[in-house]
């Protein structure tokens, strides 16, 4: 039985958008690996920064300053400028300013080389180059951290969280070094809508009396989280901006992970056990953060958390009786009461550990036997590591992040290879009023959203995440629309049927919703789910119909699962060629009209005037519009000369008459058909589209999600006419093959060929495998 393990809102993985190559088809498991080139930058920081190192400014000892981020009141973000404000470098205040990696870079050969290494990426840096090999000391001194008047205790709490994991935190904050290779500049990296974006900034921090007013660490002379700090500020504008935020979107933009958020006191206990049960074996951090207690001043509470700083899950146990057994992580049975369960929590600050029941040499423990007690007390020996009952969680922690992370992520990180990987599908779609964006699933026009299949094989159940993100700009402080998506389980019958070819008021009439189906003005709504052997629907939507957007949507999953887009080919079902030349009697009149036409134009062949009148003649209460008719006449005129021979108006007439039947099907009491319902029509008409042709039909033909019955007519006649032109190219193409290299260089043989190269990344060259790109290039 499908469940939802939770129903809250607040990855750079495998690529929903593949077609074979006879159609436009989206296949079970046909997914492949897609890099992202849309890392954005702040192009004119970059810009100016190359100049600058071009000028040679750098060799002759001047430092960079960032003209984009200025050291004045605008970066703070408040109106009024801090008395005694003072903008200073590391070094101006302290002797030996460090920096998280330094003694990597400093270890290198030459100051090129060390410039070299703080540029690139991470991961193009061996394993051990990455991060510094510290000790616990340091390790709890650089992640003690103090939030200052305009620091950000959010962006604290979620580094410090990531600092259980080096290189993710690395990823977003490169090793850079004070002493070679140093400019004054730093770069960093966060994670925005799908793409990784580069933020450059000089090393100026603010001051007063000698003393930043920004968050610090207790590790003397580190200057990671301040410069972390800046580079997050100019992201979002100011550092006023920052307090806007939430520990969620923080760790969301250092890491890119999917990130939910709990609140541990309105969740049922048994649900909170489950969630943990399930995500502390894979590839899942946990984050809790205690709220502080009513009444009490200081930075400690009496149970001896520290509030406002982060406590990472570790491992999850289970106590019976007196000298019952213990049972570990993944052991926990989701059905026994949550009475016994034991939660192990890190610090990373190494301080700030549980004082309540089962504290570090609490009675509780000499109740156990020996080989349990010495089992559970060596995995929390070192400071900051303890254990405390699953049932005082819920009182003492005030937010659960999770933050699932994707295979990517578990490659990089070593920290992560002993739990469970997460498998990851990702699709960038859009939705566009008339054509895709039907809105919540009680709108009628909810079957046009894009829908996305998952498919979860036998025999057991699998955990999975789906997350819609809608795009978002970190600079714009708009209130963002409301998003989400629906989880529908399909039966057997409905598994093979579109929803959209099912009338409005019939749309996912035999599909199941799941408790997954919510909506929320978050830049990503999310939910973590367990779903047995099946077929589910996916329907990503906005929480409005004809509401436009850009939306990001993930698939994680802890088994192998097929996830592919709902999709049509490009396919004509009712052939013209044949349907049209069939023994059906002409009608008199037409016939007559065509005989009159012929005799006084001395000609078998005839214009779109003498089309139009036999249409006319042929078809009532239709005036029948020339650009109709030219495109009629286009279907049968290969020399492209404007006229067809008169033989084949009856079988323009025949095809008319069949398309306006359809369109009368779909008409609403003569105000056109509705835009949503165009797929429905081309199916009734004969004739299937993809997804990306009909975004284009109603683009070029739909005005206010409405099709005029000529509009109508006119697209089937182009799609028709695109057919024609794709199966005469394609002939061409297989008795006279095009090479790689003739396509990408234009030569002799090339003048007068069609450039069939449709798109290009750093791995793979796209070419067209649709009928209609090239028609709507005309």
């Amino acid at each position: 039985m499908s469940r939802c393990l939770n129903t809250l809102a607040p990855y750079h993985a495998v690529s929903i958008d593949k077609r074979d190559k006879k159609g436009s088809r989206t296949r079970p498991g046909s997914m492949s690996v897609r890099r992202d080139d849309n890392s954005v930058t702040f192009v004119s920081c970059e810009y100016k920064m190359k100049r600058w190192e071009e000028e040679g400014n750098g060799r002759e000892g001047a430092l960079w300053e960032d003209p984009d981020f200025p050291a004045d009141i605008s970066t703070i973000g408040c109106r009024r400028s801090p008395p005694d404000l003072l903008w200073m470098r590391p070094h101006e205040l302290s002797s030996r300013p460090r920096f998280l990696g330094d003694t990597t870079l400093e270890g290198s050969a030459t100051p090129a080389t060390a410039s070299r290494l703080a540029a690139e990426s991470t991961e193009d840096l061996a394993p051990d180059k990455q991060v510094d090999n510290e000790t616990d000391e340091e390790f709890a001194a650089r992640w003690s951290v103090e939030v200052g008047e305009v620091g950000d205790s959010n962006l604290c709490c979620a580094a410090a969280a990531l600092a259980l994991t080096p290189r993710l935190l690395a990823r977003a904050a490169p090793p850079h070094s004070f002493r070679q290779g140093y400019t004054g500049a730093f770069r960093f990296q966060f994670w925005v809508w799908g793409s990784w974006r580069w933020v450059t900034v000089d090393d100026r921090l603010p001051t007063r009396r000698g003393r930043l007013i920004t968050s610090r660490s207790a590790l003397q002379h580190d200057y990671t989280l301040p410069l972390l700090e800046k580079a997050y500020a100019k992201l979002y504008g100011s550092y006023m901006s920052l307090r806007e935020g939430t520990c969620a979107r923080a760790l969301q933009d250092l890491c890119g992970g999917v990130v939910q958020s709990f609140a541990p006191p309105r969740q049922p206990p048994a649900l909170l056990l489950r969630v943990l049960n399930s995500a502390v074996p894979r590839a899942t951090l946990l984050v809790l953060t205690p709220h502080p207690e009513k009444g009490i001043s200081g930075s400690r509470m009496r149970n001896g958390l520290i509030p406002g700083q982060p406590y990472c899950v570790t491992g999850l146990a289970r106590v019976r009786g007196e000298a019952g057994s213990v049972r570990g992580a993944g052991e926990v049975p989701e059905g026994e009461e949550c009475s016994g369960a034991l939660v192990r929590l890190r610090a990373p600050a190494g301080r700030g550990e549980w004082r309540g029941a089962w504290a570090r040499g609490g009675p509780q423990w000499r109740a156990l036997p020996a080989a349990d007690r010495d089992l559970l007390a060596d995995t929390a020996a070192q400071p900051g590591h303890f254990w405390m009952p699953f049932s005082e969680l819920a009182r003492a922690f005030g937010t659960l992040e999770l933050v699932h992370l994707g295979p990517d992520e578990w490659v990089r990180e070593p920290a992560l290879r002993g739990r469970r990987a997460w498998r990851a599908a990702l699709a960038r779609r859009r939705w566009r009023a008339g054509c895709s964006a039907g809105g919540p699933p009680g709108a009628r026009t909810a079957p046009a959203n894009p829908q996305f299949r998952v498919l979860v094989p036998p025999p057991a159940a699998a955990h999975l995440v789906l997350a819609v993100a809608q795009q978002y700009e970190p600079r714009r402080s708009a209130r963002l629309p409301p998003v989400g998506f629906a989880l529908f389980e399909l039966t057997a019958d409905a598994a093979a049927r579109r929803a959209a070819l099912c009338a409005d008021e019939d749309a996912f009439k035999d599909y199941r919703l799941l408790e997954a189906g919510h909506v929320g003005r978050a830049r990503e709504v999310a939910a973590f789910v367990l779903l047995a052997p099946g077929h589910y629907l996916v329907v990503p939507h906005a929480g409005r119909p004809h509401v436009e957007g850009a939306f990001l949507l993930r698939v994680l999953c802890d088994r192998r699962a097929d996830v592919w887009e709902v999709n049509d080919d490009n396919i004509i079902i009712r052939d013209f060629n044949t349907e049209s030349r069939d023994d059906t009697p002409i009608p008199p009149q037409v016939q007559n009209s065509i005989a009159k036409i012929v005799e006084k134009q001395g000609s078998d062949e005839v214009d779109v005037w003498a089309v139009r009148g036999a249409v006319r003649s042929a078809v009532r209460r239709w005036c029948g519009s020339l650009e109709v008719c030219r495109a009629l006449v286009a279907l049968r005129d290969a020399a492209a000369g404007g006229r067809v021979r008169a033989e084949e108006v009856p079988a323009l007439v025949r095809l008319v008459g069949l398309w306006r039947a359809a369109v009368g099907r779909y008409a609403r009491c003569g105000r056109g058909v509705s835009s949503y319902r165009l797929r429905a029509l081309l199916w009734a008409a004969g004739v299937s589209a993809s997804n990306k042709v009909l975004e284009c039909l109603v683009l070029r033909f739909a005005r206010r999600a409405t099709l005029t019955p000529e509009a109508c007519l006119l697209a089937l006649a182009r799609l028709h006419l695109a057919h024609e032109r794709y199966r005469t190219l394609d002939a061409k193409l297989k008795s006279n093959p095009l090479s790689l290299e003739e396509v990408s260089t234009p030569n002799n043989k090339m003048k007068n060929a069609p450039i069939l190269l449709c798109g290009q990344n750093d791995h793979k060259v796209e070419y067209v495998t649709g009928s209609y790109q090239l028609l709507f290039r005309f």
